[in-house]
Formats: C-alpha cells, sequence, structure tokens
C-alpha cells in the first residue's frame, strides 16, 4: 500500500488529537520513525513532539503484520495444549495416595481413584470402592469392566439390582464360566453413590453399611461419585475363574468405568430453570454453550458470578449446538456435543479451552462486557472493511500448491465404540493441497471432550481451513478495527485477490490510544463447519473379535433393503437392515458392507435400541455384498455372514434410483364450506415428506387435475389430516336442509322429506329474510337438484335490485357466487312455470381469499418425496364445495 496514502489515513484518523498548525512535514516523519522501527535522538525527539502519531506507527510496525500471518491460526483454538487429554485419561483406574481429583461435566466416561476403601466382610465377599470425581451423576450411568461394556440387573429379572449379568463375570452352578446354559450366578454387583440437589453426599447402599457396621460415621466421600463393588464370595479352588481381572490393586478385581451425564446445568432456554436456584437446573445433555457457561461460573471452574454471562447470547450459541447435521449414513447427529473430565491440576482457563474446542468456538463480549460462547457456524457477515479508507497498512500471503507443510487434519476424538478412547478420525483432506501420489502430512489436533466422528471430521476441516488456507492476511486498521472484536467474520475488499468473506483468525489487538487496530483473516466458506469441501471420510473400524463362538445366536428375521434420504446434494441411498431383539441383552450384531467385487469392507451403525442398522450411503447402480455377525461384550463372536434363513454366506443388493413414494391407506375426503380435507396413513416408504391436493371437473379425469395445495408436509408410515381452502369459513344459511317449513314462504312450493319440492302452475319463488348478509359482499351458493323432468330453478336475491344465480336445467349438484345487493328484503330458490323438481341441501358461505372454488369437484390426494416425486393418486373423490 502506497505510504504516503497511510500516512494520510493515519493523520486523519488523529486531527480529533493534534492540535492545529500549519502543514509540516515533522509528523509524517514522527509516523515513519517509528513504523520501521528507528531508534536515536531523531526519532525520540518525533516521539516527544506527537506522541499519538509515533504510538500508530510504532503499533502498526512489521512486527505486528509478520507476528499476525505467522500464528494464523495457532493461537485460535489449538492453546494450550499440554492437558487436552484429560478426558481420555480419566477412564484410567489409578491407586496413589495423592490421586488427582477431576471436574466432570456432561457425558463422560471415568475410571477413578481405587485405592479408597478394599475389605472382604465375614461373610468373605469383597468390597472395593473407585471414586470417579468431583460431580453429581444427573443421567443414567453405563458400565465398562476391564474394556468389557456390562449388563446390569434392574431386580425385574430375579437377580439383584446392580448384579452384572454379562457372561464373562458369571459363573454357572458348577463354578464354571456361564457360557449360555445353566444357571447363572453373577459375582459382581455395582451400587453407584453420588450427591444430589439437596445432599452434598449420597446415602451409601444398606447392604454396604451392614456388611461393614463399625464404618466410621464421617466415611461420606462428600461431592463425589463413586461406585462400590461387591464380589461375592467364591470357594478357593475356583477364586482364580473371579479374580481374573487387571485391578489397580492386583488381586484379580475389575477396573471400573462408569459413563454418564454429569453435573447439573443453567440453560437459559428452559422455563422451569432458575438461575438462582441450581436445584432446579438439569443435565446438559452435553451441549457445549452451557457446558462452557457452567465452567465459566463454577467455583471449580473459572468461577466468575452469573452476572459475567451473557445469557440471551449464551441460549443462542446453545441452539446452535441443538442443531442437527447429517452424518455418512445420512442420520441426524446434533452439530456439537462436549463431555469433559477436567483435572484440578489443569489451569481453569485450560479446561474452558478444551470445552471451546468441542464447538470450535470463540468468547466473546457483549457491550456490558458479559461473556459468551460463539461456535463455528457460518453466518453472513455484516461488518465490512474497505482497503481505501478502513485499513493503514497489511502484509498478505499466497500459497502457491507444494508450499504448505499441511496436507490436512486429523482430530484424535474419545470414541464411544472403541470403549471411550482417544482415536484418530478420517483425514480431512485440504482441497488446495493435497495429493494422493506423496505420503500426506496432517496436523494432529487432540479434542479429548468430542465424542462423535462426524463432529471431529467437521472440526478437523474448520481446523484445516483456518491453519492451511491457501490465503493469509494480516490488517493494521482504523479504530473501525474494535467492531471486529467478538465477530466471527467480515467482508474484505482490499485487493482483487483478498476480496470476500473471510473470517478473523487471530485476536483483535489496539494501539494503547483506541486510534489502530491489528488483525489476521483467512478465507472463509459456507460450508467451514459442514466439512469444509469433504464428505465424511470412514470411522475408525472396530477391533475384529478375536474368538469366534458359532454356538451364539444369529440375527433372527433379518431384512434388507434400500431406503431414499435426503441430503444437501440432493437424493441420496443407503441399505437399512432390521432384525428381532436378541434373547440376551449383552447381545449386540454388527453389520457391514462392500462393493462386489471389493475387500475393503465398511461398518453399519447399529442401534440395538431400534432394532436397526443403517449403512454409509452408497451408489445408485452398484451391487453390495451385506454381512453381519453377533458379538458379545467380552469379545466372542460369530463369523461374518448373511444368514436370512439358509446359512447364506452373503446377501447383495443392487441400489436402484426409484424415490416414489408409498401409497396412502384408509383416505376420507369431506366438504366444508369453502375447503376440502383428507385424513389417512402415509406409506411407509421413507422417502415421504408429503401430500397434494388435486382437483378437476367431475368426471373430467386426473389428467386434467390440477395442483391446488402444493406439498403440504407429512410423516412416512404416520397418520395425515390435512385442509386446503379456508378452515374458518361456515355455512350461514338458515334453514337450507329443508328439515322444517319454519320460516320458508312462497306459492306452489311445499317443504316435506327434508327437501322443497315446486309444482309446475306458476313462476314462483321460495323465500326467506332471516339469513344475515352484508350489502356488496360476495356470497357462495350451492344447492342439489332433483326429480326434474322440465322447467329450470336458480339461486335468487331480492333487493334494491335483484341478483340471480346461474339457470339450472338439470339434476345434480350445482354452485356459484352473487355480490349481496343493498337493502336486501329476501333471498332463496325460484323455479320457472315448468319447474317440477325439487331443491336440497341449500347453503350460503361468505367469499374469502384462501376459500377454494364453490361447487361440485372430483378430488385426488397424492403422496409426495422429497425430490419432488409423486406417488400414485388416491380418487377421485367427488364432493360439493359449498
Amino acid at each position: 500500500m502506497d505510504a504516503m496514502k497511510i500516512v494520510r489515513a493515519v493523520l486523519l484518523g488523529c486531527t480529533a488529537l493534534v492540535v492545529p498548525a500549519p502543514a509540516r512535514a515533522e509528523p509524517v516523519s514522527a509516523f515513519f520513525l517509528a513504523y520501521t522501527g528507528a531508534t536515536g535522538a531523531s526519532a525520540a525527539a518525533a516521539a516527544a513532539l506527537y506522541p499519538t502519531i509515533t504510538a500508530v506507527g510504532s503499533f502498526l510496525g512489521t512486527n505486528l503484520l509478520g507476528n499476525l500471518l505467522l500464528n494464523v491460526g495457532l493461537a485460535y483454538l489449538t492453546r494450550p495444549r499440554q492437558k487436552a487429554q484429560d478426558t481420555e485419561a480419566a477412564r484410567i483406574n489409578s491407586r496413589t495416595e495423592a490421586a488427582s481429583r477431576k471436574q466432570l461435566v456432561g457425558p463422560v466416561a471415568v475410571g477413578g481413584e481405587g485405592g479408597i476403601f478394599g475389605e472382604f466382610d465375614e461373610d468373605g465377599n469383597f468390597w472395593y470402592i473407585v471414586a470417579h470425581g468431583d460431580a453429581e451423576m444427573a443421567g443414567d450411568p453405563s458400565y465398562i469392566l476391564d474394556d468389557i461394556p456390562v449388563t446390569l440387573s434392574d431386580a425385574t429379572d430375579g437377580f439383584t439390582a446392580g448384579d452384572v449379568l454379562t457372561d464373562d463375570f458369571c459363573l454357572n452352578g458348577d463354578h464354571n464360566k456361564y457360557e449360555g446354559s445353566g444357571t447363572r450366578v453373577p459375582y459382581f454387583r455395582l451400587y453407584t453413590v453420588s450427591p444430589s440437589a439437596s445432599a452434598v453426599y449420597g446415602t451409601k447402599p444398606a447392604a454396604f453399611t451392614t456388611a461393614f457396621p463399625n464404618l466410621p460415621a464421617d466415611f461420606y466421600l462428600a461431592g463425589v461419585t463413586y461406585t462400590i463393588v461387591r464380589v461375592r464370595a467364591v470357594p478357593l479352588d475356583h477364586r482364580h475363574k473371579v479374580y481374573r481381572w487387571r485391578g489397580v490393586r492386583g488381586l484379580g478385581e475389575p477396573n471400573v468405568v462408569l459413563y454418564a451425564d454429569f453435573n447439573r446445568v443453567y440453560d437459559h432456554r428452559e422455563v422451569g430453570h432458575d438461575i438462582d436456584d441450581d436445584t432446579t437446573w438439569t443435565a446438559s445433555g452435553g451441549n457445549p454453550a452451557n457446558i462452557w457457561a457452567w465452567w465459566r461460573t463454577n467455583p471449580f471452574g473459572r468461577a466468575r458470578p452469573m452476572s459475567e454471562i451473557a445469557w440471551d447470547k449464551v441460549a443462542e450459541a446453545a441452539d446452535v449446538c441443538d442443531e442437527t447435521v447429517l452424518d455418512r449414513s445420512a442420520s441426524p447427529v446434533p452439530r456439537y456435543r462436549c463431555g469433559v473430565a477436567i483435572d484440578d491440576s489443569s489451569g481453569r482457563a485450560e479446561g474452558e479451552q478444551e470445552i471451546l474446542k468441542t464447538m470450535d468456538a470463540f468468547v466473546a463480549y457483549d457491550d456490558e462486557g458479559r461473556a459468551y460462547p460463539v461456535p463455528g457456524k457460518y453466518v453472513a457477515p455484516t461488518l465490512s472493511f474497505d482497503g481505501q479508507r478502513d485499513i493503514y497498512t497489511s502484509a498478505t500471503e499466497i500459497i502457491d500448491d507444494g508450499e504448505t507443510a499441511v496436507d490436512g487434519v486429523v482430530v484424535r476424538y474419545v470414541s464411544p465404540l472403541h470403549g471411550y478412547t482417544l482415536q484418530d478420525c478420517a483425514p480431512w483432506q485440504n482441497p488446495e493441497y493435497y495429493d494422493d501420489g506423496r505420503e500426506p502430512n496432517y496436523h494432529f489436533e487432540t479434542i479429548a471432550g468430542c465424542q462423535n466422528h462426524n463432529q471431529a471430521f467437521r472440526l478437523a476441516g474448520a481446523l484445516g481451513m483456518r491453519k492451511a488456507a491457501a490465503k493469509k492476511a494480516a490488517l493494521g486498521s482504523t479504530c473501525k478495527g474494535v467492531l471486529a472484536k467478538g465477530r466471527r467474520a467480515i467482508t474484505l475488499d482490499l485487493d482483487a485477490d483478498f476480496t470476500g468473506v473471510f473470517e478473523i483468525a487471530s485476536r483483535v489487538q489496539e494501539d494503547e490510544n483506541g486510534l489502530a487496530c491489528g488483525f489476521a483473516v483467512v478465507p472463509l466458506a459456507s460450508d467451514r463447519w459442514d466439512g469444509a469441501g469433504q464428505s465424511e471420510g470412514v470411522p475408525p473400524q472396530l477391533v475384529p473379535a478375536l474368538e469366534i463362538d458359532s454356538s451364539l445366536e444369529i440375527a433372527a428375521n433379518v431384512t434388507i433393503t434400500q431406503e431414499a434420504v435426503e441430503t444437501s446434494n440432493g437424493t441420496a441411498y443407503r441399505i437399512r437392515a432390521e432384525f428381532d431383539a436378541p434373547a440376551r441383552p449383552d447381545r449386540f450384531f454388527r453389520f457391514r458392507l462392500t462393493e462386489v467385487g471389493e475387500t475393503d469392507f465398511e461398518y453399519f451403525s447399529t442401534d440395538m435400541d431400534e432394532l436397526v442398522a443403517l449403512s454409509p450411503l452408497v451408489a445408485v447402480g452398484a451391487t453390495y455384498d451385506v454381512q453381519w455377525q453377533t458379538t458379545t461384550a467380552g469379545g466372542r463372536a460369530t463369523e461374518w455372514a448373511a444368514d436370512v434363513g439358509g446359512s447364506e454366506t452373503e446377501y447383495e443388493i443392487t441400489i436402484i434410483a426409484d424415490n416414489a413414494p408409498g401409497d396412502l391407506t384408509g383416505v376420507a375426503a369431506t366438504a366444508g364450506p369453502g375447503r376440502v380435507s383428507f385424513t389417512g396413513t402415509a406409506g411407509e416408504v421413507a422417502s415421504h415428506v408429503g401430500v397434494k391436493v388435486y382437483r378437476a371437473a367431475v368426471g373430467a379425469g386426473f389428467g386434467s387435475a390440477s395442483d391446488i395445495s402444493g406439498t403440504i408436509g407429512s410423516a412416512a408410515s404416520a397418520p395425515f389430516s390435512v385442509t386446503v381452502g379456508d378452515p374458518a369459513a361456515t355455512d350461514i344459511m338458515v334453514g337450507g336442509d329443508f328439515a322444517s317449513a319454519s320460516g320458508w314462504t312462497g306459492t306452489n312450493w311445499t317443504i316435506s322429506g327434508g327437501k322443497a319440492t315446486h309444482a309446475a302452475v306458476d313462476g314462483n319463488g321460495l323465500y326467506r329474510s332471516d339469513v344475515p348478509v352484508d350489502a356488496g359482499e360476495e356470497y357462495r351458493w350451492t344447492f342439489k337438484v332433483a326429480d326434474r323432468t322440465g322447467g329450470s330453478v336458480y339461486f335468487r336475491m331480492n333487493g334494491d335490485s335483484n341478483v340471480f344465480g346461474t339457470l339450472l336445467s338439470a339434476n345434480g349438484s350445482f354452485g356459484g357466487t352473487l355480490t349481496a345487493p343493498t337493502g336486501l328484503t329476501a333471498l332463496g330458490v325460484f323455479g320457472n312455470s315448468s319447474f317440477d323438481g325439487s331443491v336440497d341441501d341449500l347453503t350460503l358461505v361468505k367469499q374469502t381469499a384462501s376459500s377454494i372454488t364453490v361447487g361440485p369437484f372430483d378430488f385426488w390426494i397424492v403422496p409426495v418425496a422429497f425430490d419432488g416425486t409423486e406417488g400414485t393418486p388416491d380418487g377421485p373423490h367427488t364432493l360439493v364445495i359449498p
């Protein structure tokens, strides 16, 4: 940038602070002496005469811009890192004299200190305690013993609540390992004790206090969640079958890992939460924005007062975290979730950074200095910087292919599928630099508070496009740069290469006078936090079973189908497997697939609660081999096969592009004033997203019908109820059913049997004067003509000027519209002298903008898929619309 232009901008920015004087060269000299870092007598003199100019020049010197460029992305979320693995390390059971304590919040798996208590009771049962952390357990727990997920009794199955029922921890009646037959004898029982909203320590189980009646009265473990393990007494010659694990006591007892949602947190969105009464708070559900606020205000966290939090902004951030995105099988997952175990030896700011990293967030402050997190989500910027007006100086860098040291990013996250251990997510590969012809150089970032592969991959993309951006700029701006604080992005117009939306990738720094600011930026695309141009890769593979056991039950009644799903890129397909529930709760069914002719398998996502498994997205036209196996928590498994009733070793399915939704069933159609309504049940095809209503003249056929509704949303396999037209319109006609002659007057008309009949003697009207109509308003009339052999009949309104409906000379249902005259005296029907029929079902409805056309029509209702494909029409339903 032109140097004199910079000086002129600085001088303009300082005019309010410099005493007016004749134009001289000294201010320019003062700026350049400071800007270039000059020292000596001249520089000192200039600084004394023009301190403000000198300060701005010094602040914008080359060291500032160079350092900003050098550190783009490095200080954004990736420091400090020395305690990044606290959460994963929390799984470990330890036995030390001075065990570190941990603050737990959100869903997290924790082991704990196992040296607190360990004793045999008088009956030979061994009891020991594992203290998990300083936290209240706020959600239902699950357990892992020596890396084996276990199932506990709930006391409804003939066992005692807390008994471990997983085969590996049970013997049979002969003191041999239980393997599915004979009497199951549980040898381990778990009791987890937690503080609560009303008590700083939990209630010890009666079985424990009975077994040890001489425990000290103050044996409370206040503020701590801990698990008491009871190991059933076993004869000495069978002891090795029970005590065969790797517990920290070295007796053969198992290590204990507890997974639960810890601590209640304040959620500003919940009307039942009182900010001043933490007994009204509930579990976080893993929402990182609310977890951040809890840590910021918790006495064992940042210990800031609640008044220093911008709670409305936190609620907005929490909503962002709760948004759903689609994973690689097109299943919805929350945008961001978090669960952390923060060691008390860690810095409190380091714990905060671990939480922020799970949502790629930074801390901002509102106008009152209150803090809130800004999670990673693209929002179009509202702040712009013009290179000619707002930028004093800049340093830019454009990296050519091959110059970068980072080809992509791998985030290490805690994987529930791998026993809550750190795993590498699929590499996010930088589209600017990655070359599959050479060994990639990945940057590895640990985000142990993340427990979802899709989230980890998206975080990798966000970090990668910041850390290894193709373009970087350090900007020295006017005091306008202060407005960039707390913002994620700006619109920049610097030059041909640096124009568009840019992310602020560093802290916004101010000079001491507030006249200049400096910050770094990198390009920002709208998909930054949705994969940054890349699709989620293959998650880390599951550990194969080491012990094949053909006696395990196989999945029963397996059905394999394809289903269409809607993604941001349009229609996509996945394979869906459904199956019966296993006979044993500790059995798990795994599914995998590979394209026929290939050998690399990918795994389904299995939900044993819903009895369904979903594959990653698959290609149309490809044929896939689908296999499944049964596994146990202890590592036993069947061979991979595809047994659907005949010991098949493979099951092949070819993906066909068919988006048509299923047929509607149980459809009923009804006419109402100015509207038509349909009820029924949508088909079971997942592509169904709604219905459309079509209309045509009676007998014209569906080919002549037109859409009168657009797509009205409804769910697949679910009942629907839709209305097209004015749902509030009403029939104001009095006595139109002709159930009584009361109020009707007219010669040669008789009312009987629910209809009015005219004798062909003379032209006569059948009227009444008690119908409430408004002059000048348009009204819709309908009635039915029957028994006619001759003559005509029509609807009529009498007033200052009489108005007439369509002359009707046939039997059937008819309708039309009339504008009510002033001075209305009566309305009804008029039959000419030769009309010898009857009328019935006379209606009168005030016309509204949303009313559908009056009269008889054929209607159809049609199912619609997410891509607009329409299914089989249901109809025609012939109705008269009042």
